[in-house]
């Protein structure tokens, strides 16, 4: 079922999953949980998300923040991560941004990413 968000590709939210998905720039398609998602578009927080890579073809999921205007990756934004905490993954899979998949931990950054 699409949904009606500010994005320039297609949000599918599964009817009875409790998960979402959003397709990126690239085609790809990220998994996020429902209740995020629905956070997220309260939030008017923009879908038009894109793959990004921290030089070691890592993927990451990014977005431009609506209020700070630089490049954010949606997994932190889903687990509202505060400044000095890192998300990690649990799973090689960086499209997964469901929070079963997402572990806060603290500590600094150990790369930059480069869109």
């Amino acid at each position: 079922m699409n949904l009606q968000v500010n994005s320039k590709r297609p949000v599918l939210m599964s009817a009875d999953d409790g998960f979402g998905l959003v397709t990126l720039k690239c085609g790809s398609q990220a998994v996020v949980d429902r209740e995020d998602l629905e956070r997220l578009m309260a939030e008017r927080f923009p879908f038009n998300w894109f793959a990004l890579t921290d030089g070691q073809g890592n993927r990451y999921v990014g977005v431009r923040h609506p209020r700070l205007g630089n490049v954010v990756t949606v997994a932190r934004e889903i687990m509202q991560a505060a400044r000095g905490e890192v998300i990690s993954y649990r799973t090689p899979d960086r499209l997964d941004l469901r929070k079963s998949n997402l572990e806060r931990r603290g500590g600094p950054a150990k790369r930059s990413l480069v869109g």
